[in-house]
């Protein structure tokens, strides 16, 4: 009699229970796909535009200091562009076998870069100095992306590190440097189920970078290679529409998933010098990362990059 009076309850309790999973719709393996494609582009181009070129534009000639104990500076600006194109998850098509549309990002990340001389170095010779002469690092910045594209906002960043002179510029020899940096930036989300997309992503960056450069400046005209790599973290979370308007989430903001990535790079700069002034032109090449979506078309990030600043030596 027991199990006759209890039979009914448990039988309630388990519809409770399934009922909920019911409602949730089936996660689309192939939308699951292309989430990770699109962060994995953009972990590539953002992070490198986050990392930057060279960490004092223009330069790669230790800063020093001033009478062996007084700071000097390097003030500037920059604004860094990029271009990569991602799977559109915000208008996905139910038809399994659809064409998927591509997003074009046109980001573009103004910045402001200081810094600082804390230690002259060794001299190894008449015209050979520098080395060891160590300066501080630091950036402040905001990732612009554009919300025709389906972003939800821009993205603000900031950035430490340190360079170690190898050999200051003079005028047999070039300046050469090395540095390491660590850089962050805040969410940056693309799609809006509430604002009725299909899917959305969002996911904040962080970039390990290492420079190793050389420059020489002739007359007014300067020139600076750059070689870089960086290593990228990235935690990322996502979501589809269950009703309209509802997010369901798959991947919950407050558990994400680290995606890590890597890149080589090259940059060149060219500078226009006027006394203590430099007008700065920077062009980048960075090692393409090639990735296709759930249709089998191909997609790449990488290649081109280029900035423009300027920059103030005190």
């Amino acid at each position: 009699m027991r199990r006759l009076r209890f039979g009914p309850v448990l039988l309630l309790l388990a519809l409770a229970a399934t009922s909920p999973l019911a409602a949730q719709p089936a996660v689309d393996p192939n939308l699951e796909e292309d989430v990770v494609t699109g962060i994995g582009l953009l972990n590539s181009e953002l992070g490198l535009l986050l990392a930057g070129g060279n960490p004092v534009l223009g330069t790669a000639s230790p800063l020093g200091t001033k009478f062996r104990w007084m700071p000097r500076f390097n003030i500037g600006g920059r604004i860094g562009f990029g271009w990569v194109d991602v799977p559109d998850i915000i208008s996905y098509p139910a038809d399994p076998t659809a064409p998927v549309g591509r997003i074009d990002v046109n980001a573009v990340l103004p910045q402001l870069d200081i810094s600082v001389g804390v230690f002259d170095g060794f001299d190894l010779g008449s015209t050979l100095g520098g080395f060891g002469a160590l300066e501080v690092l630091g950036s402040l910045g905001s990732v612009v992306l554009s919300a025709d594209d389906g972003f939800q906002n821009d993205a603000t960043g900031a950035g430490l590190g340190v360079r170690a002179g190898l050999l200051r510029e003079s005028f047999t020899f070039p300046g050469v440097s090395i540095s390491a940096s660590y850089k962050w930036f805040g969410r940056v989300q693309l799609g809006s189920v509430e604002r009725g997309s299909d899917a959305q992503y969002g996911f904040d960056m962080a970039a390990w970078s290492v420079r190793a450069g050389i420059s020489k400046s002739f007359v007014a005209i300067g020139l600076a290679l750059t070689l870089a790599y960086d290593h990228f973290e990235t935690d990322y979370d996502w979501g589809l529409a269950g009703a309209p308007g509802e997010l369901v989430p798959v991947v919950p903001e407050g558990s994400p998933v680290n995606l890590d990535g890597e890149s080589w790079s090259a940059f060149v700069d060219v500078s226009y010098i006027v006394l203590f002034f430099n007008i700065v032109g920077e062009v980048g090449w960075q090692e393409e990362v090639r990735r296709t979506n759930s249709r089998g078309d191909e997609l790449t990030a990488g290649g081109l990059l280029g900035a423009l600043g300027i920059r103030f030596t005190l």
